[in-house]
């Protein structure tokens, strides 16, 4: 059963003043959340804010009391990134976990523990470097949006799976920090039981906010359609078997995984891919919007343990459509 949306009144309040280099708004979610068990937790998920994030994850306004990220292709701006996020997760009361896999490399990830004991975790995740470009579209707004899932997520109640919230480095090198990660993972004997990543979702030509969902493994498929259908997101579902990117590293260390993606595979996808036109200005933020509040509804469910819907029948990846991107060379 979902409880009373926040009425107007305080929903207005609460974006009263979300500008672009603010991060008061974060906290003010937290406040206005914390302790109720909202289960309807994508409503509070904020173009505006995703705005805010990206608008300094590319460079276009600096972080707030420093200077503009130059490229997160480059290691000064990879380590401003790195800054950025901490700053921004502390603020929201996280404790920053970071894992230095290699002298160029280095991953970020918070844990949001359940309120009540239990082993299990879900994990949901994105790529923080670019290909020496602004990378509005790869991966900022992956990145922004799994930051935008971190602040909505906690003001969940009635948690009863723990939440891993990572940030990737090195992808574009050959999703070297994500296998780092998954592989640590799979040594520690983690028990995570699915792994959500996004990466691209920005671009959507025709305004028909379909999102593909690549390689779904296990029931996840399945999950994503009832979740759109549960929580009236109304979003197009496509199956993808896209691969080369964060959430096959993960499935080759035994994790059920899936990818989240703007039309990669059918065609309505960014013209800007990997150039330094990918910029701020090429985002399509109610899109954005849109498809984050999905990954926030999923994760937020699975956080809460609502169960899966009956099995369809499991088909294999190589049966849908898919399309690999393309790793630069160190």
């Amino acid at each position: 059963m979902r409880l009373r949306p926040l009425s107007l009144a305080i929903l207005g309040v609460f974006l009263a003043g979300c500008g672009v280099t603010s991060l008061q708004p974060r906290a003010t979610m937290e406040e206005r959340l914390a302790g109720r068990s909202f289960k309807a937790v994508e409503s509070g998920v904020s173009k505006e804010r995703l705005q805010a994030t990206l608008g300094v994850l590319a460079g276009k306004t600096p972080i707030p009391g420093s200077k503009a990220i130059p490229e997160r292709g480059t290691a000064e701006g990879r380590l401003m990134t790195r800054q950025y996020l901490v700053s921004v997760l502390e603020s929201l009361g996280y404790k920053v976990e970071r894992q230095g896999y290699r002298k160029t490399g280095e991953n970020l990830f918070v844990r949001l523990m359940a309120t009540e004991p239990t082993d299990e975790y879900v994990l949901v995740g994105a790529h923080m470097d670019s290909v020496k470009n602004a990378g509005a579209n790869d991966n900022g707004t992956g990145s922004s949006a799994v930051l935008e899932v971190a602040t909505v997520l906690k003001g969940l109640g009635d948690r009863k799976v723990n939440v891993i919230i990572a940030w990737f480095d090195e992808e574009e090198l050959g999703l070297i920090g994500s296998y780092a990660m998954a592989r640590a993972f799979k040594q520690q004997g983690l028990r995570v039981t699915s792994v959500h990543t996004i990466d691209m979702m920005g671009w959507d030509s025709d305004k028909d906010r379909t999102v593909e969902i690549e390689q779904p493994d296990g029931g996840l498929w399945d999950y994503y359609r009832m979740v759109n259908d549960k929580h009236g997101l109304k979003l197009p579902l496509k199956r993808t078997s896209s691969g080369s990117t964060d959430h096959v590293a993960f499935r080759s260390e035994g994790f059920d995984a899936v990818g989240l993606c703007e039309e990669w595979a059918g065609g309505d996808t960014t013209p800007y891919y990997h150039k330094k036109s990918d910029t701020y200005e090429t985002i399509d933020f109610d899109f954005l919007a849109s498809s984050t509040r999905l990954l926030a509804a999923a994760v937020g469910d699975l956080a809460q343990k609502v169960p899966a819907p009956p099995a369809s029948a499991r088909l294999p990846h190589f049966l849908f459509p898919g399309r690999d991107r393309h790793f630069h060379q160190h």
